[in-house]
């Protein structure tokens, strides 16, 4: 399972929290990833990922469009939306959105 953290500068973690029991965000990475490009590529289970600010924005971005676009379920909805709020605080603060694969 993925989680989540919101890290400063420092790298010190502000918030964190989990994907769903589903993996829902994991599963919705994997379909965006299918396209050439997409910034959630690099996101898995068993690896770290780190998004800067610069890729938050493309994070962000990548996200509403899949939102816009009807390509969600309700349930990677519901965690695509904590995650573009993590984005936003991380981005907000200069911070950065490290995903943690277990």
């Amino acid at each position: 399972m993925l989680t989540f953290h919101v890290q400063n500068q420092a790298h010190e973690s502000l918030w964190e929290f989990p994907d769903d029991a589903q993996n829902s965000f994991l599963n919705l990475c994997r379909r965006l990833a299918a396209r050439a490009g997409s910034v959630v590529d690099p996101v898995d289970p068993y690896a770290d990922t780190m998004f800067n600010f610069k890729q938050l924005d493309r994070l962000l971005i990548e996200l509403d469009g899949a939102d816009e676009g009807g390509e969600m379920s309700v349930e990677e909805s519901l965690i695509a939306a904590q995650v573009k709020a993590a984005a936003q605080y991380a981005r907000q603060i200069s911070g950065y959105l490290f995903i943690q694969g277990d």
